[in-house]
């Protein structure tokens, strides 16, 4: 039985030496005095003054003994096997449990039913495919996907300010520490295409979209961002003032999974397992979470550019709607609405409290002086108001506040 490597490989170099020192053979007759000889004896020949030795294959007895022999060498035997190697098997990594993110996001897309909550999968090392088990009970559970490559994750190092919405941040920069994978820079009009689309959660769980331009490799596994995108996909609400080191980062790529869609999976509890694709939903490396999926990506944006002039018949209110779906387009006159129909609730403030609520189905009101003077008893220097746009499946949408002078 050979046992190593080393003891094979020497076994097969004797034998092809064997053969190739057999490859010369001799025949020839002896008389009948020599009967001692037999199959498998070794004798000596000297021929044309070189001495070999021949060993024995056949013997036919005639008149004369017909001898027929190879030629062999004793020394390829001599060889001394080495000593068998100390061969020590590499462990393969340890996979433990993955690591994961639920994301509520506002809507980035115009898919249809709209996704409610996304999930960011990571670990170092990376367990090959990973599967996504869901249950409405806890106690049934299906499997809703599989995951094929890790989200590239981190945590930021710095706290980040707020910043301003709706044009570029020159003024901030953000290191982040990834869990794996790398981060790239970009041109302004790849980022505006929507390119390098990340998220950061704040203490509280809101997440806020962010886009970069810059990403300067400043470590191991440690980027600078900058020249950002803040409050992206109306997510300005959701702005931390500042953002503490430590947050969750999450770059938002074709790695990130829709977990849940629809109206239908609105406000109902889902049970997850996580774990490799080859293992059970039920295996001690499964990681159990539970999500709610919210109203985030249902809700309306906020109104921006807000106005209150006062007139004959009391303060007209104005405000520019936006559209959490199709808005990107710089050609059409208007946004699409996005909703089921046009309509807005106006809360009328005194200090935190809400003294009068108007509707409307149009970006206008019309604050009468009637109401004016029951509300506050006096004309007032300045009026602070909030508008929502309103949805048909969630309700109010964000809303925006805005103090104006009259």
């Amino acid at each position: 039985m050979v046992t190593t490597d080393s003891a094979a490989e020497r076994r097969a170099e004797i034998w092809l030496q064997d053969l190739w020192v057999g490859r010369e053979t001799a025949e020839f007759a002896l008389p009948p005095s020599l009967l001692r000889l037999a199959p498998g004896d070794v004798i000596a020949l000297t021929v044309r003054g070189r001495r070999r030795l021949f060993e024995i294959r056949e013997i036919v007895d005639t008149e004369h003994r017909a001898i027929k022999a190879r030629a062999i060498d004793p020394e390829v035997f001599d060889l001394p096997l080495p000593a068998p190697r100390r061969r020590t098997s590499d462990l393969p990594p340890a996979i433990g449990p993955v690591q994961a993110h639920i994301l509520d996001l506002p809507t980035l897309d115009a898919a249809e039913p709209p996704v409610l909550a996304r999930i960011a999968v990571f670990a170092d090392p990376w367990p090959g495919a990973v599967a996504i088990w869901t249950s409405g009970d806890g106690l049934s559970f299906s499997r809703a996907g599989l995951t094929f490559a890790p989200a590239i994750a981190g945590e930021t190092l710095d706290d980040l300010p707020a910043g301003p919405a709706g044009r570029f941040d020159h003024a901030h920069r953000m290191r982040v520490r990834l869990y794996g994978g790398a981060l790239t820079s970009v041109a302004d009009t790849a980022m505006l295409n929507g390119a390098n689309v990340s998220a950061l959660r704040r203490p509280e769980g809101a997440w806020e979209v962010v886009q970069f331009a810059r990403a300067e490799l400043v470590a191991e596994r440690t980027y600078e961002l900058s020249r950002f995108l803040r409050g992206q996909a109306g997510s300005e609400g959701a702005m931390a003032d500042p953002l503490p080191a430590g947050a969750p980062f999450v770059l938002l790529d074709q790695h990130v999974t829709a977990l849940a869609r629809g109206l239908d999976q609105l406000g109902r509890d889902m049970h997850l397992r996580i774990v490799a694709a080859g293992r059970d939903h039920g295996d001690g490396a499964a990681v159990a979470m539970t999500v709610t999926p919210a109203t985030t990506a249902l809700r309306p944006l906020s109104p921006v550019h807000l106005r209150a002039v006062r007139t004959i018949d009391g303060i007209a209110l104005r405000w520019i709607r936006r559209t959490r779906i199709g808005g990107d387009s710089w050609e059409t006159q208007d946004v699409p609405l996005g909703e089921v129909s046009e309509r807005y609730e106006i809360d009328i403030l005194d200090g935190a409290s809400v003294v009068r609520t108007l509707t409307a189905e149009t970006p206008a009101a019309l604050y009468a002086n009637a109401d004016e003077l029951s509300d506050f008893g006096s004309p007032q220097a300045s009026l602070t108001f909030r508008v929502a746009q309103m949805s048909a499946s969630v309700g109010r949408g964000i809303a925006a506040t805005a103090t104006l002078a009259l």
